[in-house]
């Protein structure tokens, strides 16, 4: 298994940052030098890795070096903060950091000669045990610094690619924009897929909010975007015809539910340009994407997220287990090839194997029409997907609870904040602190005062006459 396309002299990826076309032969040959430096820093052992990921050409290099040549690697946002990326460095104890400007406590500075991000190598080799089938951890919750990590296998990182390649027609003629972060799942999920069927990337760290990342889009003829639900309201707003991308023909959606009258108008949209859009949902326990529905089901599937995955089996189990009928709500079941291996939580957990068999409870619940598209109508789970990114609401409230007491719920693309009897200035001040802490834009975030928070018999809080305020 490889993610790099047969033809070594085909273009693959476009540095926006230098103007460069990397060919597949190129990037092949970046990524071997990367992990040349990473064995000069560390040697040949099995160890976990940290890779600080920027949307650029060396942390794309080292990500590659790490995935191809069989090291476990974490990625974990390079605009983390100073101390919960300490606290997760002391808890995993990676044999090498990749990327930064500063070697991390316990560290020394490696000597790099590759194009790739720069290697700190722990000083000490009392290495935790990796088990053989980990390949990749993925974060739960951003970059608030949570220990909580997702463990993927070599084998769901290819066949996720593969099926979503499958699914939307990946293939020469497609060439995306990196739109979302590379550690995120979703944004992972646009760079594998693209890759591994041959597809071509255009590689840029700015937003969509930037001129210069249409100037890109424009110039260099991209044809396919991926974005979340916050990213559909801003070019809602920018206008797509105004924008001038007249080679873009793909768009997709994921990370969370999008407005049907948002669907329905980008939907036309793409139609008029004789292009598609596809609404998709998935879990980074699935590594990336679970479904997807197809743009010629869409305006009569309007309010769906479409059919699993090839490879893919979607379940909706009620309360007692058993599999509901069509038009029956329960908890969302997946299984396929791509389900995680399991979480971890710390560095004696990288050892563990397989504790999920290819099936996930997704924590949302939904169910399927008589076609098999399914339908999500809401969550179990205490987490919130805000402007495409996974929040854990219990870490948010963590984090404020020395300013008093306070309950995060999620409404829709947002988190509401309910507090007890907060002065304004201390609002402003915990907003600027939880927007920085999670790299989520503060319009993410509401907050309520409240004369005194609802509470259960047994002293918890009361979520649901919360949800009913």
């Amino acid at each position: 298994m490889t993610l790099f396309a047969a033809d070594v002299a085909q273009p693959a990826v476009l540095d926006a940052a230098t103007g460069r076309w990397w060919t597949v032969g190129a990037l092949r040959d970046g990524a071997a030098a990367v992990d040349a430096d990473i064995t000069a820093a560390i040697g040949v052992r099995r160890a976990l890795i940290f890779l600080r990921c920027n949307n650029d050409l060396p942390t794309l290099l080292g990500y590659l070096a790490a995935i191809e040549h069989g090291r476990p690697v974490a990625l974990l946002d390079a605009a983390m903060e100073p101390e919960p990326f300490a606290a997760l460095v002391q808890r995993y104890r990676p044999a090498a950091v990749l990327g930064g400007e500063h070697a991390p406590d316990g560290y020394r500075r490696a000597a790099t000669t590759a194009a790739g991000p720069a290697t700190f190598a722990r000083i000490d080799s009392d290495d935790p045990v990796v088990s053989d089938e980990l390949a990749l951890l993925l974060p739960t919750s951003g970059s608030t610094g949570s220990p909580k990590f997702v463990r993927l296998s070599r084998g769901a990182v290819f066949a996720n690619a593969t099926s979503i390649g499958a699914a939307l027609g990946i293939g020469a003629a497609d060439r995306a924009i990196t739109s979302l972060p590379l550690h995120y799942s979703y944004g992972l999920s646009v760079v594998n897929s693209h890759l591994c069927c041959g597809g071509q990337l255009v590689l840029t760290g700015r937003n969509l909010l930037e001129e210069g990342f249409w100037d890109l889009a424009r110039d260099h003829a991209v044809t396919s975007m991926a974005g979340v639900p916050y990213s559909y309201q801003l070019l809602r707003r920018l206008d797509l015809d105004r924008l001038n991308v007249p080679a873009l023909r793909t768009m997709t959606q994921a990370g969370g539910r999008l407005d049907v009258k948002l669907a329905a108008h980008f939907h036309q949209v793409m139609t008029a340009r004789d292009g598609r859009l596809f609404i998709m949902y998935g879990q980074t326990e699935a590594t990336a994407r679970i479904t997807i529905c197809p743009a010629d089901a869409l305006a009569a599937k309007l309010g769906s997220v479409g059919q699993a995955i090839p490879d893919g089996v979607l379940e909706v189990l009620g309360n007692d287990g058993t599999v509901c009928a069509a038009g029956e709500p329960g908890e969302i079941a997946y299984v396929g090839p791509n389900v995680m291996l399991g979480y971890a939580e710390g560095a004696d957990d990288l050892a563990l194997g397989d504790v999920q068999g290819g099936r996930l409870a997704t924590g949302d619940i939904g169910y399927l029409d008589e076609e098999g598209f399914l339908f999500i109508t809401g969550r179990l789970k205490r987490i919130a997907k805000a402007f495409g990114y996974r929040l854990n609401l219990d870490e948010i409230e963590a984090a404020l609870a020395g300013r008093g007491a306070v309950a995060a719920i999620a409404v829709d693309d947002r988190v509401v904040v309910y507090c007890e009897r907060w002065e304004p200035t201390a609002i402003t001040e915990a907003l600027a602190h939880v927007a920085r802490l999670t790299h989520v834009h503060p319009s993410a975030f509401q907050f309520k005062v409240i004369e005194h928070l609802p509470v259960l018999p047994n002293g918890k809080i009361d979520y649901r006459a919360l949800g009913q305020a």
